[in-house]
Parts: structure tokens; sequence; C-alpha cells
């Protein structure tokens, strides 16, 4: 497939993500690290530096603290571009974040496709993650390793945006109430923005099949020790989101063998599975291979 081949595909129409599957996944406490090759670098620009394998995710928590700081020319440039980006002016945009990159070290790349990541995820309803998407798509193509950070983005998600935390509401009465729910409220946009932006990325196969496996696997490790807590209003609506999850990949994934496995735990010993999500998970088994 040529260049031309490529570039006329992206202004083809996508099949539109269902919104009860976006919805469902931003439900989910979802923390995977993700199987993934490294490949080949295009491009490298510290081969005299030694650096450890896990750099990137020693470099990313400081990154997303200071993704909207001025502190470089370049990486100003890059951030003030994006912001500006639309359909009309992408093919100029998109040349100057790649030249920008390329006349940078690794760590800058790995920046700019944190800002990125950043800036979709924080805007789940802005036309800014098809772009985005795009965007990181062309990265990739002039930088391979800018799959490595996507994928380390992804696999840290929630350790960068503290969204594995499960919070309580407390009774509108008490001190901390609203300080929970505004706690609540970001955390389920965030899910709901990371969702979002994994579509536009899968739609661009950015994310591979055996990423959706890994997540998948992180969900049923999940789900098999939610259902044996004690029941609660909590639980039991942590373990639905699960199931509906679950169910919604059931046919594209091959986890029979571990729902059969779920299901025949004794009901005494899985109190927060409750009928409906029971039913579910019978549903989603039946349609698994």
């Amino acid at each position: 497939m040529d260049v031309l081949t490529i570039y006329s595909i992206r202004e083809q129409p996508r099949n539109e993500v269902d919104p009860s599957i976006l919805e469902t996944i931003s439900n989910l406490k979802i923390s995977t690290k993700l199987p993934f090759k490294k490949p080949n670098p295009k491009r490298r620009h510290n081969h005299n530096q030694e650096e450890p394998e896990n750099w990137r995710e020693n470099a990313l928590k400081d990154m997303v603290r200071k993704v909207r700081e001025k502190d470089d020319a370049d990486y100003d440039t890059v951030n003030s571009s994006i912001n500006k980006l639309t359909k009309q002016n992408y093919t100029t945009i998109t040349e100057v974040v790649i030249e920008k990159i390329r006349i940078r070290e690794d760590s800058f790349r790995l920046r700019v496709t944190t800002l990125l990541f950043d800036t979709s995820v924080r805007q789940p309803n802005s036309f800014f993650a098809p772009l985005l998407a795009d965007l990181y798509q062309d990265i990739t193509r002039e930088y391979p390793e800018a799959l490595n950070d996507l994928m380390t983005q992804i696999s840290v998600f929630d350790t960068l945006y503290e969204t594995s935390e499960g919070i309580v509401i407390p009774p509108s009465t008490d001190a901390g109430y609203n300080e929970a729910i505004v706690k609540w409220t970001k955390q389920k946009e965030l899910k709901r923005g990371f969702a979002t932006y994994l579509s536009e990325l899968y739609a661009r196969s950015l994310i591979k099949e055996e990423t959706i496996i890994a997540m998948m696997n992180s969900v049923l490790d999940d789900i098999k020790d939610t259902i044996r807590l004690p029941k609660t209003e909590t639980t039991e609506q942590h373990v639905d989101s699960l199931a509906k999850f679950i169910f919604i990949l059931a046919g594209k994934v091959a986890i029979k063998e571990s729902l059969e496995a779920i299901l025949k735990i004794p009901r005494a010993e899985v109190p927060s599975l409750n009928m409906r999500s029971r039913f579910k998970l019978e549903d989603a088994m039946k349609a698994s291979r």
C-alpha cells in the first residue's frame, strides 16, 4: 500500500463505537500492564546515553504534571499548534509537530505524545480526539518508538490519573460529601475520555487485539476478586459494570473457560455477584468461544 492510499483512507468514514460501550468502559477500574514488542526505532538522538528499560514510566508522571507548562520554546510551539488544530490546517500542524520531534531527543517525543494523550483524555467530548489520534498515527509512521510511548501511557493510565481508587460517596450531610462528588465526577470523566481515545486509536490499528485481550484479562481478574467481597452497593455496581464489559467483548475473545470457572464458584462464596450480573456472565459465556 503506497503513501497516497494510506492518506486517502483517513478521509473515509469510520464506524462509530456505540455510546453504551464507552459508558460501560468509563465505569470500569482498568489496570493492566500491556504486552507489546518493542519495534525497531527509526531514529534515536541519544545513542551515547544508556537508559533503563522503564525510562518512560519514570518520566511520565512528571510530564503529565507539567503538560501545560511553557518551559521549552519547541514544546510551546507544539502545544500552541495542537491547540489550533483543525481539519483544514491538519497537514501544516502535523509538519510543524513532526519537525520539532525530529530535531530533539527521545524524551521530547515522549513529552509531545503525552500531551496528545492528556488532551484527548481530558476532553472526551471534543472534536480533538479523532484529530489527535490521526496525529498520533502520523507520528508513529515517522517514529515507531512512539508506539511504545502509547503502550506505556495506556498501561499506567490509572496510576498517572489516579482513577483506580474506589470512591465511596458519603451521605449528603457529611462534611466530605462535596469533595467526594467532585473527585468521583473527575474520575468518571477521565475514564470516559480514556475509553473514547482508545476507541479512536483502535480504529486506526494503533492498539492491537492483544491489548484488548490484556484488558479483558485484567477485568476478569478484577471480577473474580470483587465478587468474593462482602456485599455492598458499591461492590455490586462494580461487578455489574465489569459483567457488562465482559458481555460486550465476549464474542471477540476466548474467555468461555474463564467464565465457566467463575460461574461454578458456590454462591455462598461470591456475595457480591447478584443475579443480574450472573445472568449477564452466563450470556457472555454463551457468546464466547
